[in-house]
């Protein structure tokens, strides 16, 4: 029983230290950049322009579900105001140029998520 309770503790060791890479293992692929062009239109008297970039703390993931286009997605008709973003950059890499618009419940919801996977506020008119 003694000899099982002393090696308890060189076990646990090596079990934690078994799960640690070395040092020369090379890092696990990243994706590519994140850097988005936006020009919103008709939330202000003025356009505005803004780059969003990633460092590592944006949501890509929900940057893809609001700026991809689904043309067979069923949308509630409801108008959530007159402001538009065209979007150009890259997201994980990946090329992107749309357009979203207020204009329904689809377009409300991915208006809101690319500023809301910057942690940022959307520009609204009035």
């Amino acid at each position: 029983m003694r000899l099982a309770a002393g090696l308890l503790p060189l076990l646990l060791a090596t079990a934690i230290l078994a799960g640690c890479g070395a040092d020369d293992e090379e890092p696990a692929a990243r994706g590519g950049a994140t850097e988005l062009n936006v020009e919103v239109t008709e939330a202000a008297s003025q356009t505005i322009r803004m780059t969003l970039r990633c460092g590592g703390t944006c949501d890509v993931a929900r940057l893809d579900e609001a700026l991809t286009e689904d043309p067979e997605r069923a949308c509630t008709q409801q108008y959530g105001g007159p402001e538009k973003a065209h979007v150009t950059g890259t997201v994980d890499g990946r090329p992107v140029d749309v357009t979203l618009a207020r204009s329904d419940g689809c377009g409300i919801a991915a208006y809101e998520a690319l500023f809301a996977a910057f942690g940022r506020e959307p520009p609204l008119a009035g």
